[in-house]
């Protein structure tokens, strides 16, 4: 468990070094507000850095992580936003896992 919040540790702190991309704070693609999903996502990450989640956190995080899965896709010819909800989407991913664990 300890390696795996290193790597989350690791990770989001080179997700805390990248700027939100401008160009999506009035962007919704497939009709997801993005800045939503970057706040949600991010509260759940560092929240998980703390400790369990509660039982709500979990299902925002596991929900906006299959939601990114899905939007992902539809931004990638924006290379700079592509690159920022991908490390967004990763980091969300091992929070999970390590969540995951944490209630099993």
């Amino acid at each position: 468990m300890d390696e795996l919040l290193g790597q989350l540790s690791r990770k989001w702190e080179e997700f805390e070094s990248l700027p939100f991309p401008a160009n999506f704070r009035s962007r919704e693609p497939d009709g997801e507000c993005m800045v939503m999903m970057d706040a949600d996502l991010a509260g759940c990450i560092s929240s998980a850095m703390k400790g369990r989640l509660d039982d709500r956190r979990s299902a925002i995080l596991h929900s906006r992580i299959a939601r990114l899965r899905v939007i992902l896709p539809l931004i990638r010819e924006d290379e700079n936003a592509s690159n920022y909800f991908t490390l967004l989407h990763e980091t969300a991913m091992l929070a999970a896992e390590i969540d995951d664990a944490r209630r099993a």
